[in-house]
């Protein structure tokens, strides 16, 4: 889960950069198309901005998202971060009766190819570790499924995110009697 201290250092990241390239708050929301109020919210880690805002203000920002992060270590020390269902928080987006969100993740990759997947895993289904491309981030919609990263395994169950840098080897297994299903969404960076 991303906690406070990260919001805080995402939200100082985007106000040195700013303070880097000589702007002020008012011309980064003429670039973003974004409120001065907002902006100010997000620099003070008032409010965490949605991800098209994010990725708006990375890229008027003009600095890479491996800049970006180069800094801070979101995921502690690993290739990846794990969230549990019930370590979600509620996130007030609309303020419409009904609509229930929880925050999950916000990460930007510019200038990178997204692919959304459902994926079943029938039980008993393995393979070996296997690096891909970019980044992978992965919610279970059904069932359970074990999860291996490096030599590190841990269980997935219904409602759990995984967000992993994909270039390590990695792996979903099936060791159970029902078929898992998963969301996947790959963030493919260019080659070169």
């Amino acid at each position: 889960m991303i906690d406070n201290e990260v919001v805080t250092r995402i939200a100082q990241k985007i106000r040195s950069t700013r303070l880097e390239k000589n702007l002020t708050i008012q011309q980064l929301a003429t670039r973003t198309h974004v409120s001065k109020g907002l902006l100010s919210k997000i620099e003070n880690s008032r409010t965490i901005p949605s991800l098209p805002v994010f990725i708006t203000l990375i890229q008027s920002l003009e600095i890479s998202l491996k800049e970006f992060f180069q800094d801070m270590v979101l995921m502690h020390g690993k290739d990846y971060l794990f969230v549990k269902k019930g370590d979600y928080r509620n996130m007030e987006r609309e303020r419409r009766e009904g609509f229930n969100y929880h925050y999950i993740l916000s990460q930007t990759i510019p200038h990178c190819t997204m692919e959304a997947l459902i994926l079943t895993l029938e039980p008993g289904a393995k393979g070996r570790t296997v690096p891909t491309e970019g980044f992978a981030f992965k919610h279970i919609l059904a069932g359970t499924c074990d999860y291996q990263i490096h030599d590190e395994t841990f269980t997935m169950e219904e409602g759990d995110s995984l967000y992993l840098d994909a270039s390590v080897p990695h792996l979903p297994l099936n060791k159970t009697r029902k078929n898992a299903v998963m969301l996947v969404v790959y963030f493919i960076l260019p080659k070169g």
